[in-house]
């Protein structure tokens, strides 16, 4: 199963898969930096928003995909509000999770040629 890019270039939806599934672990990195209100997190947040927003551009299948754009909303949520309740953080955090494993599925089953 391939995945087109912007360079129109094909990738493998495995790599896909697997980048979903190394995007669990930065959002949940999230939630303890900002329960030790880590002086990083604003800019670990923002960095990994510009990745998202780079990986959008990049891979042509996400730039419509409404799934990835919530992701890039919890992200600016949480740029936008940086001094939000714990519970919140983490609601949204698990929310996010639960959007990469939505996306990671999704790209299990695609063919996209």
């Amino acid at each position: 199963m391939m995945v087109r890019t912007s360079t129109g270039d094909y990738m493998n939806t495995e790599i896909i898969h697997n980048y979903f599934k190394s995007l669990v672990d930065s959002f949940f990195k999230i939630l303890p930096m900002r329960e030790s209100d880590e002086g990083s997190l604003k800019m670990y947040i923002k960095s990994l928003q510009r990745e998202l927003i780079g990986c959008k551009t990049f891979i042509v299948e996400l730039q419509n995909d409404p799934l990835f754009l919530r992701l890039l909303s919890i992200l600016q949520f949480f740029i936008d509000n940086p001094d939000e309740e714990i519970p919140v953080v983490k609601s949204e955090v698990f929310k996010a999770i639960s959007i990469c494993n939505k996306l990671k599925a999704a790209y299990d089953k695609e063919v996209t040629i």
